[in-house]
């Protein structure tokens, strides 16, 4: 008995770290245009990791939640995205770690966000 409730204990722990590992945030396109790459990277690094929108384009006005790598280590990332006609903008220094809500704009070529 004993040793099941320890792998017991062990295995929810693992699970608890698991899912404090995965944070969501709201991105919202308020964009020109679509958007069909969210990546992020440790602030000040070019390790941009894996596109966050894998299967969808994130278009005009939409908006879509996403889960983010978070690590409570490491709050501080850059974000950037990538419109249909290949350029990306970066977005310097956003902390993950209280982001609940990206409201992404880009107007004649120039590119900012809100961070709520």
């Amino acid at each position: 008995m004993r040793k099941t409730l320890a792998l017991f204990i062990l295995i929810m722990a693992v699970a608890c770290q698991a899912l404090a590992a995965e944070k969501r945030i709201l991105f919202i396109n308020s964009a020109d245009q679509e958007i069909k790459q969210i990546r992020l990277a440790p602030a000040g690094t070019k390790t941009w990791g894996p596109n966050l929108l894998t299967k969808y384009k994130l278009h005009p006005g939409k908006k879509i939640d996403i889960a983010v790598p978070h690590d409570q280590g490491n709050c501080m990332w850059d974000l950037r995205y990538v419109v249909v006609d290949k350029l990306g903008y970066t977005i310097k220094d956003v902390d993950i770690c209280k982001a609940v809500e990206i409201e992404l704009f880009l107007k004649n070529g120039e590119a900012w966000a809100n961070i709520k």
